[in-house]
């Protein structure tokens, strides 16, 4: 039917859920479009301008974050669509989602900041990003064990 209304918030939510799907390759994805271009500075001598450079860090880390809320709006059911998980109701806490986020995030800066700043302050970030994961996920295990 033509007299028929589209929701407004459909075509956000198929990019939602298409993200979502890809959700692993967004992620490489972006961590690798931020590593490239330093890397062949680094190897090659072929520069990017820092304009260039500072672009495809924020849209490589605008696009993880729109991945990051559509997985958090569409919903585990989509993102587990087809992965024969026994129990859909089961989800992970607040406490393991922010700092899986935050890691995430500080890997992707880590290895900005590795690159093109100073290794030293690259692998703090890193070494960050896994501690806040780790703490993340040991909380979550101390959760379910009753400890």
């Amino acid at each position: 039917m033509a007299s028929e209304t589209r929701p407004s918030g459909r075509p956000f939510e198929t990019l939602l859920r298409f993200l979502v799907a890809y959700r692993l390759f967004v992620y490489l994805g972006g961590l690798i479009a931020i590593g490239i271009p330093l890397a062949l500075r680094r190897a090659f001598e072929i520069g990017l301008s820092p304009g260039a450079r500072t672009a495809i860090v924020v849209a490589s880390l605008a696009v993880m974050i729109v991945t990051y809320i559509g997985e958090r709006r569409v919903g585990r059911d989509h993102a587990e669509a087809g992965t024969g998980a026994d129990d859909p109701t089961e989800s992970y806490s607040l406490r393991l989602r922010a700092s899986v986020a935050t890691a995430v995030f500080g890997l992707a800066v880590g290895i900005y900041v590795a690159l093109e700043v100073s290794r030293g302050a690259g692998v703090f970030f890193i070494l960050g990003a896994f501690l806040f994961a780790y703490m993340g996920y040991r909380t979550e295990l101390e959760g379910a064990n009753g400890i």
